[in-house]
């Protein structure tokens, strides 16, 4: 197969995961030769490629990785080292049809070669040069290098496979410690300017570490290569569970990390040990996200210019939403510089409201300004979000704030529902991209995704102007206080803050961050916007926390959410001695305390919908002197 391949031309391709692995989790016992199943099992090996093809590689690794005649000879099976190999490929290659390339996978040598073992250089490129002619001549249509550590062993592995198949796509991978060494202490830097001297086609980390350690080394090499870069991480790091070490990275948080990694960069992406079929599925939907979502097919092309949607200069360009006078309690209290703040509660899952009308109640009583209503969120199916606003709004009569998605609904039916909630007279709208199917508990369900939350934004803030779509006047413009979201701790700030940036231009009048725990972070996104002038009301989150596990999970399984040491440790200390949700709280008080002076209010949210958690915030919120009025917004609804 030549370099030029279509499939490899694509600017984003997914690979498959773990074969090792997945055997394993299938029966066969660790201390087999996993090769060997070529031979014992075809149908078994057969089927873990298949099942990579179906959720979406489109490139799959043959079950070659330890086949080198040294490994084999370990197992006394090198009498079989040429038929296993050639079945490797064969199997693969049926597997993939006409949809999947087939990469043959060649590991280490599995001994130390010079000057660290009596291996030498030339027995070393020998032993590659063999098993990377079987799998060139069995059909293999590139071959991928993976899981090294030493580079001295990987320059004769390359140089193996540029004798024996120059015309062949070559992956190199490095097996790495953390972001800045390999699992040798080698600088990964130096190793990677290294490797890519040596003419392979694509440069690769895999295994050893899981997604967040991975997405750290790609900022950190991506500034110096020059050609692709693959990333193979681990389903997160292992763990020892019942005498087994397992990798238990959930297919939902390396989906996430997947849309990371193409976005800051990567042109391969797949995974390795622990990751199976249906990591592979939610990664490969999270690349058609990713491509939904991608700026060049923004619903932002139709309404900016070249030059903004660029960033031409456009980082000093003084940004203020404005629209006709509302009529929300919400937005005025905000226009005025009064401090607001507002709690979520979530649609039922049945058709009685009347436990979330209860709990809104007492919410007022409690003097919260507005209740938000997530739109599906964890893209689960509940009551309609809009119709639980109305309902709300009608029993208790205090203001909703509609979370409304784009991933249920095209333009058509996103213009109706403003319409309708237009008329029905709800006033507040935080208009979101949405959790994606995957995310929830029908994955296979279509998202719609017409539009992205800048789209989202412009097609409101011109029925606000009384035009729709297509520039159709109405008889009655829609009159909506426009809110939308941005994450202060996202780990790609930049990006962050440009979509943020066109938000705004799109016609957002204020906006509400994801949970906010680390202060500095906070306090750095605040001065960011402040040196691009992008005037906007900001509301923070504020998550009290209930555990150290709660915690835990949220630092290290929710992208975007950092919890900085001292509150790790803080509920870490927390467990056994007092009870640790009220730590959370106290903290979460300080947290309100020291940002205070730079945002327009608060979203509390209530964990598991517990609204007494949370009474102690509203409190505090509300003494007389927690708030000096500030001076009145500059960019709401005026």
């Amino acid at each position: 197969m030549k370099k030029n391949h279509p499939i490899l031309q694509a600017s984003h391709i997914l690979l498959d995961g773990g074969v090792g692995s997945e055997l394993y989790k299938r029966g066969v016992f660790i201390n087999k030769c996993f090769e060997e199943v070529n031979l014992t099992n075809p149908s078994l090996v057969e089927n873990i490629h298949r099942e990579y093809v179906a959720s979406g590689s489109s490139i799959i690794t043959s079950n070659s990785w330890g086949a080198n005649r040294l490994k084999l000879r370990g197992f006394s099976l090198e009498s079989s080292f040429e038929e296993i190999n050639q079945e490797a490929i064969k199997i693969a290659k049926k597997s993939a049809g006409a949809t999947a390339l087939v990469a043959g996978s060649i590991g280490p040598l599995g001994v130390r070669i010079e000057p660290f073992g009596p291996t030498s250089f030339e027995e070393a490129r020998t032993y590659f040069r063999e098993q990377a002619k079987i799998l060139k001549e069995a059909g293999a249509d590139c071959l991928s290098l993976e899981t090294f550590s030493d580079l001295s062993e990987l320059k004769e592995a390359i140089l193996a496979c540029k004798e024996v198949a120059p015309d062949l796509f070559l992956f190199a991978y490095l097996a790495i410690e953390n972001e800045k060494e390999t699992l040798l202490g080698t600088p990964l830097l130096w190793c990677a300017q290294k490797v890519e001297s040596l003419g392979v086609d694509a440069l690769g980390l895999n295994c050893s570490v899981g997604p967040k350690v991975m997405y750290d080394a790609l900022k950190a090499i991506i500034p110096l290569v020059k050609i692709p870069i693959s990333l193979r991480p681990n389903a997160g790091f292992r763990k020892q569970v019942g005498g087994r070490r397992l990798n238990l990275c959930s297919p939902e948080y390396m989906s996430e990390f997947t849309k990371d990694f193409f976005r800051l960069g990567a042109k391969f992406v797949g995974g390795c040990c622990g990751t199976g079929p249906e990591h592979i599925r939610m990664m490969s939907n999270a690349l058609r996200f990713n491509k939904v979502y991608s700026e060049e097919h923004s619903y932002l092309d139709k309404n900016f210019s070249d030059e903004e949607k660029l960033g031409v200069d456009d980082s000093r360009v003084k940004l203020s939403a404005v629209s006709r006078k509302c009529d929300s309690n919400w937005a005025q209290k905000i226009e005025e510089g009064k401090k607001v703040v507002c709690v979520e509660l979530l649609p039922p899952e049945s058709t009685d409201p009347s436990l979330l009308i209860e709990k809104t109640k007492r919410l007022k009583e409690l003097g919260v300004d507005a209740i938000n209503i997530p739109d599906g969120p964890r893209a689960s199916a509940r009551m309609s979000a809009l119709l639980t606003s109305v309902l709300v709004e009608r029993e208790t009569g205090i203001e909703t704030i509609l979370h409304y998605t784009c991933r249920d609904r095209n333009i058509l039916g996103i213009q109706s529902d403003m319409i309708g909630a237009q008329a029905i007279g709800l006033k507040n709208m935080l208009l979101i991209t949405g959790d994606p199917p995957k995310t929830g508990l029908y994955p296979h369900a279509t998202g719609v995704f017409d539009v992205d939350a800048i789209g989202l934004t412009n097609i409101v803030n011109k029925l606000n102007e009384g035009l729709d779509i297509g520039g159709k006047k109405l008889k009655q413009a829609t009159n909506f206080s426009i809110g939308v979201g941005v994450n202060p701790g996202s780990p790609e700030l930049e990006h962050e803050l440009k979509r943020f940036m066109w938000k705004v231009k799109a016609g957002a009048h204020w906006a509400i961050t994801q949970p906010v725990f680390d202060v500095s972070c906070f306090k750095n996104f605040i001065k960011e916007i402040e040196q691009r002038d992008i005037k906007i009301p900001i509301i923070a989150g504020i998550w009290p926390l209930v555990s150290y596990k709660n915690a835990l999970f949220l630092h290290n399984e929710v992208p975007g959410i950092s919890i900085p040491s001292h509150i790790m440790e803080a509920m870490k200390n927390s467990e056994g001695k007092e009870n640790p949700s009220e730590v959370g709280v106290r903290l979460a008080k300080e947290m309100m305390e020291e940002i205070k002076d730079l945002v327009s209010g608060f979203q509390i949210s209530a964990p598991f919908g517990k609204i007494d958690l949370i009474e102690p915030l509203l409190e505090f919120f509300l003494k007389e002197n927690f708030f000096s009025k500030g001076k009145k917004a500059e960019c709401l609804c005026s």
